[in-house]
């Protein structure tokens, strides 16, 4: 089955879309739209994509959703891009909290943050 490139290529355009709004939310953009190119920058932004093409593609072909409009799977990619990262980024937050601490500090640490986001602090 010979596959349609324009599809694709609209689906990748949410993709990066999406990466530059992952950017955004996490500060690399400011709000002058002024950005720094450093290789961390250029990672996330790799990532992001590459998250949203893989990760799209997957959910769109598990939830069968090939039939949908293709505004609908770019849509799905957009998602994917945007969250991915956030995704990432929570979990190397989560690893970086481990380092040199102890399980008692970090469940600590997690408590207190709860306590703070619920006001519940004090």
């Amino acid at each position: 089955m010979q596959e349609n490139t324009i599809p694709w290529i609209i689906k990748i355009i949410p993709a990066i879309v999406g990466a530059i709004l992952a950017l955004v939310l996490s500060g690399d953009i400011d709000k002058n739209g002024k950005i720094q190119v450093t290789v961390s920058v250029i990672c996330k932004f790799a990532a992001s994509v590459t998250v949203s093409l893989y990760g799209g593609s997957a959910f769109i072909e598990h939830f069968e959703m090939l039939k949908t409009s293709t505004m609908y799977q770019g849509f799905i990619m957009l998602m994917f891009a945007v969250f991915g990262l956030l995704a990432i980024g929570i979990l190397y937050q989560a690893v970086a909290m481990w380092r040199g601490k102890s399980l008692p500090e970090v469940i600590a640490e997690i408590k207190a943050a709860f306590l703070a986001i619920l006001g519940k602090g004090e």
